[in-house]
């Protein structure tokens, strides 16, 4: 039976997503444009030289938004990658050995890691690796994996715990009783046999939505200056921040003669509209394109 063809377009609108977020890493390694030097006036409008306009430092939005992958593309992947490489073996310890001392241990761990906000431990965790540094500027990347270090193990509690019911679930079946009867380990049939073969898609969702959770964190802590991405280098989110108050000062919406186009029109021109929707709109895009592959990965498993 084919799939609707929502599902279809929620899946490619997903996967599009992903592809585009890789190019743009790509084109930031090697387009030679340095987002942090001024290119032309500040706050200029759309046009052939800056497709985008320019920020209130006279720099490329363009490149900057380009650059910005950066500071949340690898560190996100390695946030997922943080939280499947200790979740999974995690979760499936405690489903398939749920009485085990191992077991008991780590759902003790576990809980504990729950027991913490997320946002609040990984704050807390940043602002003490920044304070015990002597120039927070010069470790910018190493925060930057440090982030996504303790984004990944935040969402620890909650990879394993879908992994350990998962796997619970499967180890009560017969299939297992059976491929016990030939003689199979129970490391093959837990690691081929029910992750391998029935956690795919579980671990796949697991990872998008850790990835999504990551670029939420980072361009929050950026918009809001602490322990984010520091100045002059770009984030989606310090690059909002710079222009929040542009926007504000944009003479077309303080106006009260023009019209609503005319407002429009000038707030475009004045670079201070783009410069917001543009950031915001990628934020958004990308956060729901990677939510929509996870929960493209979520029906799947649910087949």
């Amino acid at each position: 039976m084919s799939r609707p063809s929502w599902l279809r377009a929620q899946a490619i609108f997903g996967i599009s997503v992903v592809g585009l977020l890789t190019l743009a890493r790509l084109a930031a390694c090697f387009v030679d444009v340095d987002p942090t030097v001024p290119t032309d006036l500040p706050l200029l409008g759309p046009s052939a030289a800056h497709l985008l306009g320019t920020d209130p430092l006279g720099r490329d939005l363009l490149a900057r938004m380009v650059a910005s992958t950066e500071a949340f593309y690898f560190p996100g992947l390695a946030a997922a990658a943080t939280a499947i490489l200790a979740g999974v073996p995690a979760g499936a310890v405690v489903g398939y050995w749920p009485e085990s001392p191992a077991a008991v241990g780590l759902r003790a761990l576990l809980t504990m890691v729950d027991a913490w906000p997320r946002l609040v431990l990984v704050v807390v965790a940043v602002a003490i690796f920044t304070a015990s540094v002597h120039d927070p500027a010069a470790w910018a990347d190493t925060r930057l994996y440090v982030l996504g270090l303790l984004v990944g193990l935040s969402w620890l509690p909650a990879v394993a715990g879908a992994v350990a019911e998962k796997v619970l679930h499967f180890r009560r079946e017969h299939f297992v009783e059976a491929a016990r009867a030939h003689g199979i380990t129970d490391a093959a049939i837990l690691g081929y046999h029910i992750l391998w073969a029935n956690c795919r898609d579980l671990v796949l969702r697991q990872a998008c939505t850790v990835f999504g959770a990551f670029l939420l964190v980072e361009t929050s802590l950026s918009y809001l200056g602490h322990y984010g991405v520091p100045a002059p280098r770009p984030s989606w989110g310090n690059i909002l921040a710079d222009l929040r108050f542009a926007v504000v000062r944009s003479r077309g919406l303080m106006s009260d003669q023009a019209g609503w186009f005319d407002s429009l029109r000038v707030a475009v021109n004045d670079g201070a509209l783009l410069g917001v929707v543009a950031p915001t709109l990628a934020i958004a895009l990308s956060m729901g394109g990677v939510l929509a592959l996870a929960e493209h990965f979520g029906r799947r498993e649910a087949r």
